[in-house]
């Protein structure tokens, strides 16, 4: 049978936002101080007038601050998603609010870099805490955090994307370890067995060398052996900034973007501001991304009505991707809006629907202008791109073509981390595409 095909998204749709309840704004305000402002006493004595690095001893209270914080948040949030409650939206909200707060503190722990949270994310559907083995995680949990006082242990399966191991640790010097946490005889067994057989590597050898245990029992030692290897290659990878990426089984490098590429956040600070007197604020960002600012209410259609005719009119087309702001936070590997470096009302603001940002990226004044600066850029025609979605999933295509930059031998796809990189992570478009060019 043919693989179905996704459903594409009309414009309009791309730009609805995905707003909370405001009914959890109390909580999710107290739970955003504690996860991603514990230290915040600390932070002017983090300032120095010379440029020099701050006295350690500032250091290490900023370092304790921030993970006693983070131990607070998370402890409060495991605390209300394991009692009772009721089956509402509300309820259903609140797990999915959760979850953006662990994010923000897992992106504190990877200092908000994409390259690094990406080697985590398996591309599944995180479970929820009554499906995982949450005791044994919990209790492992309060070792970590009793051994090492001023450290975070973080439980994946409270995130949205890291999904390698139950328990993401740092500690206060910066070291770091994943654990998988087991439980029960059998999964006892089956660690004792693989430490035996350290040859063992390869899943589909195990029904031969297990001939003799039931068929349930070979899929939980492949499960454990695929989720050892992914382990293995996550710390190499981490460790060395190069390895095998865990979830394509393709060869990875950890790469310094170049420091000029700039962000647009101080445009959305201005807009927000401009969006007071009117109601709305408009910008162009290097001449391909549009961004719209809407108070929410002071007109009688929504923002994104808005916004979708301006983009339209300035000739772009459907496949030109666009989105709310605030739907950063149902993309896995988007920056929650916590993390931005926005004020904190604004955060709110766009978290509980007060206002709405609208972003587009003109694909064809980009290419356009990468044009212009003497970027070797095409589209590939149909048959081009059949071949190259073939070798890379994740390819982007804009009507229906993949985009395609390089010389010769060095040629390579622009995929849809492009879109997440500019969209979700403040990056200007064209910093970023020269970016992708030269590293």
């Amino acid at each position: 049978m043919a693989n179905k095909k996704r459903k594409k998204s009309v414009p309009l749709e791309l730009l609805t936002p995905k707003i909370l309840p405001m009914a959890l704004e109390p909580e999710l305000q107290q739970l955003y101080k504690l996860a991603c402002k514990g230290s915040e006493l600390v932070w002017t004595k983090l300032k120095t007038e010379d440029g020099q690095k701050p006295p350690k001893e500032f250091i290490d209270e900023f370092i304790d601050l921030t993970h006693r914080g983070m131990r607070i948040a998370q402890d409060k949030m495991i605390k209300r998603l394991l009692s009772p409650t009721e089956n509402d939206d509300v309820s259903h909200a609140r797990l999915f609010a959760y979850r953006g707060i662990a994010d923000a503190i897992g992106w504190q722990l990877f200092k908000n870099e994409l390259a690094y949270a990406k080697r985590f994310f398996m591309a599944q559907q995180p479970p929820t805490l009554q499906e995982a083995n949450i005791e044994s995680v919990l209790f492992t949990v309060e070792q970590c955090h009793a051994q090492n006082p001023d450290s975070i242990a973080l439980i994946s399966d409270l995130t949205n994307f890291i999904q390698i191991g139950d328990i993401y640790h740092v500690k206060k010097d910066r070291s770091t370890n994943i654990y998988e946490v087991k439980e029960g005889k059998t999964n006892k067994q089956i660690l004792q067995t693989l430490s035996e057989k350290p040859t063992l590597v390869d899943d589909s050898d195990v029904a031969n060398q297990f001939s003799g245990k039931p068929t349930n029992f070979q899929k939980q030692v492949q499960r454990t052996l695929r989720q050892k290897q992914r382990m293995q290659s996550l710390q190499e990878t981490l460790s060395n900034d190069e390895g095998v990426d865990a979830l394509t089984g393709k060869p990875v490098k950890i790469l310094d973007l170049p420091t000029d590429v700039g962000t647009w956040h101080s445009s959305i600070v201005d807009l927000s501001k401009q969006c007071e007197l009117k109601g709305y604020a408009i910008d162009v960002i290097q001449d391909c991304l549009y961004i719209g600012c809407y108070d929410t209410g002071r007109f009688k259609a929504p923002g994104q009505l808005a916004f979708e005719a301006w983009f339209s009119d300035m000739g772009a087309t459907p496949d030109c991707p666009r989105t709310s702001l605030v739907n950063c936070m149902m993309d896995p590997l988007g920056l929650p809006v916590y993390n931005l470096p926005i004020p904190d009302e604004l955060k709110f603001d766009l978290l509980f629907g007060r206002k709405h940002i609208s972003l587009g990226i003109h694909m064809q004044k980009l290419i356009e202008i990468c044009i212009g600066m003497g970027i070797p850029i095409r589209f590939a025609d149909k048959k081009e791109t059949a071949r190259l979605k073939q070798k890379n999933k994740y390819l982007w295509k804009y009507n229906g073509q993949a985009i395609v930059f390089g010389e010769a031998a060095q040629e390579v796809c622009l995929g849809e981390g492009f879109a997440l990189r500019v969209l979700y992570h403040g990056e200007k478009p064209v910093d970023s595409m020269v970016a992708l060019t030269t590293v």
